[in-house]
């Protein structure tokens, strides 16, 4: 069994800089307005955020393009004053071009700084190699008139790191360790998958209309990346017992027990098994109940996975994914129901749990009528490789509408007044125009609103009592073969927790036979069961505490 850690009491959310307060008119979210709605957090339910990058930077991929590490102390500090730990994005794979390193790399690409990076010489005229960027378009960028590129698996603006060099790699430990200094309980770490590269840059046949191919296994948990982790944590994590989160999903079930548990590279890494569904794509529309099976067997694919070895940081939603009620619930079904059953299903899951901001009060995708509203570079470069690939400029939008990123990126909305509450000033991305409707001020004093259901279940989730089975306790599938039924027991020793979700449009019946059962959550007033057989709502969910034995 693991061992008990301090993080795993921990209930999560991730906060988007940009978009979650802005404190001085300028349009653009900042710490100080974090730190504002710091209390709103704490009664929420919230003990640990995660902070995306609000370093200063030019933000060409909205914070991810670090040009400077250092400047949150006040926040760290009044977070722990309310028993919130903070844990911020660990960005290492790549910097920005405006970094002072990169800087100088230009103006020496053979030098100190020069080797701090990926440049190659050019061949034939061209790049080293055909790799597609992740983000569309080739992964070299050539530096001036040399035929000298340097490699970025992302935007251009982000030029990769080369971590087979051990002075770059000391410069990385120092920084990290600096910031664990400061108080920091730990890290996200972003795209830590890419750090080891094949060394070989061989081109490979073109599968696009661009001639360029997608070359992730030659970028992606490369061999040798163990090399790397190790070290990381050797050097970094281990000593201080902090919290990590590693971006990264795609580990074989043998080695997971390398990456997180006890003796692993991370605390946790993020369960993304959900993450790429889309009611609205064509192949679900007309079969949710489909759509339904399909994610229970990856989700209790993924529960499997991980028991015994470690857990997973359970997430419906973050910054790089489309608002789940449009991505997950039929159009004409989300509602209050079935927007707090999905709460429920995944908040008691085996793992830690992390919200996104506004997920507590139902925000939605804002579609827009013009690529042009879009402000992500990814968002553009994607429109354009769907016109390449045959696609009507009209046929474009309406998949960059299902599918962007930037839905999640909105403005929070905190009130009715101007701008959502979010700035006094003119906002950088346009707020969703339904935040009239759906906002925190309405939500904060109505029992029956959704902030007000999530604060329940959050105090549940918390519940001294219930932690050992939430954390040690197996996740079993119940029910598998009723249509529209996702349920799952969670059971250790002596603790047993029912979960039942009904997510059809109509009442189901099942059969319960258990002595003692406690409701301790359930998103209506009431429920109908007989000792033998219960009936859901549509859309109920419902947490029972099993004292049988």
């Amino acid at each position: 069994m693991m061992k008990k850690k301090w993080w795993h009491h921990a209930i999560g959310y991730q906060i988007y800089p940009k978009s979650f307060q802005d404190s001085n008119g300028d349009g653009i979210g900042d710490i100080k307005g974090i730190i504002s709605r710091l209390d709103y957090l704490k009664d929420l339910g919230i003990n640990m955020l995660w902070v995306c990058p609000v370093y200063r930077s030019p933000m060409v991929d909205h914070g991810y393009d670090i040009s400077d590490y250092m400047d949150i102390d006040r926040l760290i500090a009044e977070a722990k004053k309310r028993g919130i730990g903070v844990l911020m994005d660990l960005v290492v794979n790549h910097t920005s071009d405006q970094h002072p390193w990169f800087q100088q790399a230009l103006k020496d690409p053979d030098g100190k700084y020069g080797r701090y990076y990926i440049i190659k010489e050019g061949k034939d005229g061209g790049p080293p190699n055909n790799w597609r960027s992740i983000f569309q378009g080739s992964a070299w960028e050539r530096i001036g008139e040399t035929n000298q590129y340097y490699l970025h698996l992302f935007n251009k603006e982000q030029p990769d790191l080369n971590w087979e060099n051990e002075e770059l790699r000391e410069e990385i430990y120092t920084m990290i360790n600096q910031w664990l200094d400061r108080g920091l309980a730990g890290f996200r770490i972003d795209a830590i998958s890419h750090l080891k590269k094949d060394w070989s840059y061989t081109d490979q046949p073109a599968d696009g209309p661009d001639g360029l191919v997608d070359g992730r296994s030659y970028f992606r948990n490369v061999k040798g990346l163990d090399v790397y982790l190790s070290e990381l944590k050797r050097r970094c994590f281990a000593p201080r017992d902090c919290l990590t989160i590693a971006e990264i999903d795609d580990v074989k079930s043998g080695e997971l027990a390398d990456y997180i548990g006890d003796d692993g590279y991370f605390s946790m890494i993020f369960d993304f098994s959900h993450t790429k569904y889309r009611i609205r794509n064509q192949e679900w529309t007309e079969q949710p109940l489909a759509l339904l099976e399909e994610l229970k067997a990856r989700i209790f694919e993924k529960q499997e996975y991980a028991y015994g070895r470690g857990l997973l940081c359970t997430i419906l939603e973050n910054h790089d994914k489309p608002r789940v009620p449009d991505r997950l619930i039929p159009q004409e079904c989300i509602s209050f129901y079935s927007e707090s059953l999905l709460a429920v299903t995944y908040l008691f899951l085996q793992g830690i749990p992390f919200l996104y901001q506004g997920q507590e009060i139902g925000m939605r995708d804002y579609p827009k009528t013009s690529i042009d509203e879009y402000k992500d570079a990814a968002t553009h470069q994607n429109y354009r490789a769907f016109i390449e690939r045959g696609m009507s400029e009209a046929q474009a939008l309406a998949q960059i509408n299902i599918d962007s990123r930037e839905h999640s990126r909105t403005p929070m909305q905190w009130d009715s007044s101007r701008n959502a509450g979010f700035t006094s000033g003119t906002p950088w991305f346009d707020v969703n125009p339904n935040y009239t409707e759906i906002n925190v001020e309405l939500q904060e004093d109505d029992p029956a609103s959704l902030l007000s259901f999530y604060r329940k279940i959050l105090k549940v989730r918390a519940r001294e009592d219930l932690q050992d089975v939430l954390i040690f306790g197996k996740t079993i599938p119940e029910y598998r073969r009723m249509p529209g039924i996702f349920a799952y027991r969670r059971e250790f020793e002596s603790r047993i927790l029912l979960i039942i979700s009904n997510c059809n449009c109509q009442k189901a019946a099942l059969p319960m036979e258990y002595d003692k059962a406690e409701c301790i959550v359930n998103n209506y007033g009431d429920f109908d069961w007989n000792g033998n057989q219960i009936t859901l709502y549509p859309f109920q969910s419902i947490v029972f505490l099993i004292s049988d034995r």
